[in-house]
């Protein structure tokens, strides 16, 4: 049996992906996912007088879902589905992927606002210790750095003994920091954050003006290109988002939520309600299918049927349910272009998964992959000008609104006749061999009593 696909013109350097070992080799185990929780840390005490500043940031729904337990042989069952060149993952019944109404609707964090970019350098009169010494009011010493990246735990040792509105905002800083390193923004860089997150926590009234939620997604995005290579043992951006968004969509696969809430409901009475997220951090268990291993996430994902996939997990009573904070950049949900992330610029492109929008789902046009921009890192590069770099896509972002996916609604199966012979002619079809092998058996036992019942 060929897992496809017959036409490789939509998947990029296939020689090169992950799952042409997990096809060829039964693959590797599950990759490790980086992140780190500041919620783990000695933040308890001012966690109270934080939260009126966290709710100012635009972060605090972020803080709400940080603690959430990652399983990595889900994610890395899921990352071997990733498709660089699209920015989707393949599934069985066509594309599917991660967008601005995920970020919104699961993480709360703002899509719609100022682009997250500019200069990874520090001015020539000021130095990164100087930076962060007049952010965080405390100094780090040379041997906390390494160029211009700072070890995280230093950020642990800031802990105010009194409760003066500067020391409350240092403190709020600290937390932001190593919530943004940690757990939305993380790499492998092993407990080292750049130093280019802090001039943007500098003012913590106009943090919300900026577009975390967008730049987060070209980050999970770039992230998500990078840990499908073959080479790649460990996988990072915000997975806490990769996680939510497969549990709703996938009810198979999802855990069966029980017990209490993980964490202490009296303590958030009275603040905000939190982002639609905050509903899977309860107890748990899970179904024997599943088993949390990554070889059954595989075969389960191959054998996948179009009725166990939602496209469309948050109804009107879900979307009214949420706090208001979640809806302020919805007319930008299905918007088709450029997000950025400093020196990251990846393409959202809502055409490829329509249906998740209650749209008729076509077949998609080029989806505009650029070699060149996913190349681009901040090595070798930390004198560029990022703005002056990406102002083509910044100007398409700057003019969002003009950018607006639009399609027909929904009809049948929510695809166009030719829709489903284009997609598997150019999708990997299967990725573990025991998936393709119970799919053939299902299907040689489907025909054998559909032909037997058709001459009784």
């Amino acid at each position: 049996m060929h897992p496809g696909p017959c036409d490789p013109s939509l998947l990029h350097l296939p020689s090169m992906h992950i799952s042409t070992e997990v096809w060829r080799l039964g693959g590797a185990d599950a990759q490790r996912c980086r992140r780190h929780n500041p919620n783990n840390t000695n933040l308890h005490d001012l966690h109270h007088p934080m939260i009126s500043l966290l709710q100012s940031t635009g972060f605090y729904s972020a803080s709400r879902v940080s603690s959430l337990q990652l399983d990595w042989s889900l994610i890395s069952a899921l990352v071997e589905r990733w498709r660089p060149k699209t920015h989707t993952f393949h599934m069985p019944m066509g594309e599917s992927t991660i967008t601005l109404q995920d970020v919104a609707v699961l993480l709360g964090l703002p899509v719609d606002g100022n682009p997250i970019i500019g200069s990874v350098t520090p001015s020539p009169d000021m130095s990164w210790a100087d930076i962060v010494a007049s952010v965080f009011g405390h100094s780090p010493p040379a041997k906390r750095f390494n160029g211009a990246r700072l070890q995280l735990t230093w950020f642990r040792n800031i802990v105010p003994h009194r409760l003066s509105d500067d020391d409350l905002k240092h403190y709020t800083r600290c937390y932001l920091i190593q919530l943004i390193a940690g757990s939305l923004f993380t790499n492998h860089s092993g407990g080292l954050v750049h130093c280019m997150w802090v001039p943007y926590l500098r003012d913590l009234d106009t943090c919300e003006w900026y577009v975390w939620g967008a730049a987060l997604l070209a980050f999970l995005y770039r992230e998500l290109c990078k840990g499908c290579r073959l080479e790649k043992e460990e996988v990072a951006g915000c997975l806490i988002l990769l996680q939510l968004w497969a549990w709703e969509r996938l009810p198979t696969l999802a855990p069966i939520r029980t017990g209490q809430p993980l964490f202490d409901e009296q303590f958030w009475v009275g603040h905000l309600l939190g982002p639609r997220g905050v509903r899977w951090l309860v107890g748990h268990s899970f179904s024997e299918k599943t088993g949390r291993t990554i070889s059954v996430y595989r075969a389960c994902l191959d054998e996948l049927a179009p009725s166990y996939f939602i496209w469309e997990p948050y109804s009107r009573d879900v979307i009214d349910a949420l706090p208001a904070y979640c809806l302020t950049g919805r007319h930008i949900w299905r918007y088709h272009g450029p997000m950025i992330c400093i020196f990251i610029v990846e393409h959202h492109l809502p055409d490829r998964v329509s249906r998740r929008f209650g749209m008729l789902q076509s077949i998609s046009s080029d989806a505009g992959y650029s070699s060149d921009l996913h190349k681009l890192t901040l090595q070798g590069n930390t004198d560029v000008d990022w703005m002056v770099k990406h102002q083509p896509s910044i100007n398409i972002w700057n003019s969002r609104l003009d950018h607006i996916f639009e399609s027909e609604l929904i009809v049948g199966d929510g695809t166009i006749p030719a829709y489903h012979v284009w997609y598997l002619k150019r999708t990997r079809r299967f990725h573990s061999r025991m998936g393709a092998l119970h799919v053939y058996l299902v299907s040689v036992i489907y025909l054998v009593f559909h032909n037997l019942f058709k001459y009784l």
